[in-house]
Formats: structure tokens, sequence, C-alpha cells
């Protein structure tokens, strides 16, 4: 095992802002059709649980890797080439539940890198990721009863990168809502034996309760047959937007290095975070001086506005 396995690239020295980092940024998140095809690449051979992948050049590990992340749906993809059409650099954007991208992100380095999380490719091994991430800013804030936390995390590993901000609602947000439900009314008739009367009731059917959360309030029997159910509902709207920054060479000014990317959803937790697999490549997210995270929460008890920022970030984003 080599020293390389454990490099991570976390220099926070002042880097010089390159015209290529900006290319590399539109490219990822201007990616095409035709850039999403790769060489149907496949490892050497799969070892024990623990070991990993095989593979011959670096070419055919970020060929396999951008088939799989396509498959993964784990955001939109680029896959960029030098000159003789080698992958040099597999790179996407994902937005949504962080559990949802957690989970496609550790499959997909679960299957390349096995239990050790590190690939063999042209006989040398590479660590992808460590178990945790590197929370870089944690805050939580509150307005009325609607409290949430915003963060922004970064990972810099010699092969796998990764820059975001998350936001999740940690109290209030709810509401009562009440759902109606509609049974079927049965009528039948019991002709007993003997001289007893012929019997008849009336009875209703449902085919199913309440909903998971919500309780009976009331229940209107035969001919009517309904149910009315309560319960407290989580009603929520959340938005992030965020921008990686960079110095412009020595002067000293901040100017974006990762375009703007943003997310909304109605779910209590959110993420957007640029992703990049390259075997130590120049990398816009490697030399980004910081990055900037904007979230707004709204619910029926409140609305929050809140930042959230790693490293050297416009005044605007404090």
């Amino acid at each position: 095992m080599t020293d390389r396995m454990h490099r991570l690239l976390t220099n926070n020295s002042r880097r010089t802002y390159r015209a290529a980092s900006l290319l590399a940024a539109a490219l990822m998140v201007g990616c095409s059709a035709e850039a999403t095809e790769v060489d149907d690449a496949t490892p050497l051979e799969q070892g024990s649980a623990a070991d990993g992948l095989r593979f011959a050049s670096e070419h055919d590990a970020l060929g396999w890797v951008a088939r799989r992340a396509e498959e993964l749906d784990m955001g939109t993809t680029t896959v960029e080439r030098d000159e003789s059409g080698r992958i040099t650099r597999v790179a996407g954007v994902s937005i949504g539940s962080p559990d949802e991208i957690a989970l496609t992100k550790a499959q997909l380095i679960g299957e390349l890198g096995g239990e050790g999380h590190a690939v063999e490719i042209a006989g040398e091994r590479f660590l992808l990721d460590g178990q945790e991430p590197m929370v870089m800013a944690l805050a939580t804030h509150c307005n009325g009863g609607l409290c949430t936390q915003e963060e922004s995390f970064k990972n810099d590993y010699f092969v796998y990168r990764e820059l975001g901000s998350r936001t999740s609602v940690t109290s209030g947000g709810f509401e009562t809502q009440r759902r109606t439900i509609q049974g079927t009314g049965e009528y039948e008739c019991v002709d007993l034996p003997g001289p007893l009367p012929v019997t008849c009731n009336g009875y209703c059917t449902y085919s199913a309760g309440c909903p998971s959360g919500f309780t009976k309030e009331s229940s209107v029997g035969y001919p009517t047959c309904r149910t009315t159910c309560v319960g407290q509902v989580r009603n929520v709207s959340l938005s992030i937007s965020i921008v990686g920054f960079e110095f412009f060479e020595s002067s000293g000014i901040l100017v974006p290095s990762i375009p703007e990317r943003s997310g909304s959803t109605h779910d209590s937790s959110l993420e957007v975070k640029y992703w990049e697999y390259g075997i130590g490549i120049d990398s816009v997210i490697s030399d980004a001086d910081g990055l900037c995270g904007s979230h707004s929460t709204s619910g029926p008890d409140g609305f929050v506005v809140a930042k959230s920022h790693w490293g050297s970030v416009p005044n605007g984003c404090l």
C-alpha cells in the first residue's frame, strides 16, 4: 500500500484562478447526452469484499464510474477526456434527499472500493473516501416554531471529491390535517328457522384505516359510512442555492469558480452537491477557497432564511 492511497488534497493555501477551472465548471453543469457516452469499461477482476475492484488503467476505472453513476441516477454527469480520448474526469451535481444521495454514493463507492474503500488502478491502490463527511460549517436557526439546521461540507480525496450544502428541519413545520375515508355500506338479512322474524342489519366496510400518524376523530355509520382522521403533518418548502468561490490570481478578489446550482423540495431535508472522480486532477472542487449556501425554509408556523459558508466567501454570504 503506497502513501498515495492516504493522500488528501486539503491544501488551504490560496490557489491561482485559472481559465481551465471555469471551463471544467461549465462542463460540469452543461453536459450533453453525447458527453455521457463512455466505453463499456470493465474491471480486471473482483477481489474479496474488502479488496474492491482492479482496473488496468485510469481510463477503464473512470469509464466504469461514469456508467454506474448514470445507472444510479446520481445527477447530470460530465465525462472529460484528454487529447487522446482517454477519460480524465467524471463529474456531476446531485440534488435531493441527503439520505438518498448518501445511499447512492455509498453504493457506488462500495462496489468500486469494497469494504476498504480502496480501488486498484494499474497496480496502485487509491483511497476513495473516508467513513465520515468533512462538515466545514454547521448552524441552527429558528423563527417562530420552525427550526432548521444548515451545513456546508467538503471531501477532498485523491480520487473522489465533493462540495455542497444541506438543510434539514429539526422542529416545527407541522399543521393539523384531516382526511376522510369513505366506506361501503352493506345490508344483510338473516332468515332464521322457526317462528323468529327475519333480522336485517346495515354495516360498513373499509378498505383501509387511518393513515400512519393519523387517529380517528369521528365516524358516521351505515348508510353514510364515513370516517374522519386527524393528524399533525409536516408541511414545509425548502430551497438551497450554492456557489463555490476562488481567489483571482494574486489580487485577492473572490470570483465564482463553480456556477450556482439550486434545488427545492417539500421534504424535511435537502442537499445540493458537486461531486467528481479523477486521479489527482487539477480540480475546481479541490481549488475552491469557499462555498456559500443560501437556505430558505417556510412552514405553517415560521419562515427561516439562513446562510452556511465554508472558507472565504463574499460578505453577502455571511
